[in-house]
Order: structure tokens, then C-alpha cells, then sequence
């Protein structure tokens, strides 16, 4: 699938846990391939982009925010930081979800995982592969048009869609 040795791996969602699988992955060139992530929508953050809008986007896509307006966290920031990624420390521990998304488009940015996050692709399948070799078959198409679709296949998928 891959050069000998190097796993291909997909990550489904670049919400917290996608960004984070990935920025690992990413991190082990000797053993991963760079991963490729699919974001059905047209940015990272997962459950913390927020939004007042409603019915469907212009990708014909539902429009959905588990968030509302004046939504704090109920951890505290400490608590959610990425070990090596701390909050800023100005910011209150009990955090406005606009916060929590900017802590992880800054986390994307810092260690560079936009590059491997493929926009606006809907993973509409993933079955496992025929023959000896293994591996996953994820197909995927394109959100504004469905009918540009791709299948390839993975080692490995990692499903971070929430």
C-alpha cells in the first residue's frame, strides 16, 4: 500500500481526537505514512464549531451545532489541554466553546495537521479489503458534489466522528 514498513492510515473527523490522531501520526514518519484526514465539512474543530444557522448548507449537507450561544465547558481547561499543548493561561479555567475551537485550530496550525485534512469529503463506506494484503477500502466523495467519489485503501482507519 505503502513504501515497506510504513503504515497508511486514515482518520475520519479533524474534531479534538481526529487532530490529535493524526498530529501523532504525523509525528512517526519512520513508521506511518502521513495520515489523511477526511472533515465532511469545510473546517477542524468537530462539536465546537458553532453556529446559529439551520436547515442545510450549500453542499446540501444538514447543519448541526451541539453548541449553543453562551456555552461554557464543564471541565475545567486544565483538564482538556493536550499534555503538550497547554490553554493560555490568561484564559479562564471554565471555558466559552468559542475558546475550545480556537485552542484547536492553534493546535492544528502548530503542529501542521491541516495539511493532511481533506476538506468537504464525506466517508460514506469503509469495508475491509479483499485479498491477502488486508487493509481497509475507505470511499469517500466530494460534499458539494457527490458524484466525484474515490476509494483507496488503509492499513489502518481511525474513526473520530464524534
Amino acid at each position: 500500500m505503502t513504501a515497506p514498513g510504513k503504515l497508511r492510515v486514515a482518520v475520519i473527523g479533524a474534531g479534538a481526537a481526529g487532530l490529535c490522531a493524526a498530529r501523532h501520526l504525523a509525528a512517526h514518519p519512520e513508521a506511518f505514512a502521513p495520515p489523511v484526514v477526511f472533515e465532511a465539512s469545510g473546517r477542524v474543530g468537530g462539536t465546537w464549531v458553532y453556529t446559529e444557522e439551520t436547515g442545510q448548507s450549500p453542499d446540501g449537507l444538514p447543519i448541526h451545532s451541539s453548541m449553543y450561544r453562551d456555552l461554557r465547558t464543564n471541565l475545567p481547561k486544565e483538564v482538556m489541554a493536550f499534555p503538550d499543548f497547554p490553554f493560555d493561561p490568561s484564559l479562564p479555567s471554565f471555558l466559552h466553546h468559542s475558546d475550545v475551537l480556537a485552542y484547536l485550530e492553534s493546535y492544528a496550525d502548530h503542529f501542521r495537521v491541516r495539511e493532511h485534512v481533506r476538506f468537504s469529503w464525506l466517508v460514506d463506506a469503509v469495508s475491509p479489503a479483499e485479498g491477502a494484503a488486508g487493509g481497509w477500502d475507505v470511499t469517500a466523495c466530494r460534499a458539494q458534489d457527490r458524484r466525484v467519489r474515490a476509494t483507496e485503501r488503509f492499513d489502518a482507519v481511525i474513526v473520530c466522528s464524534g
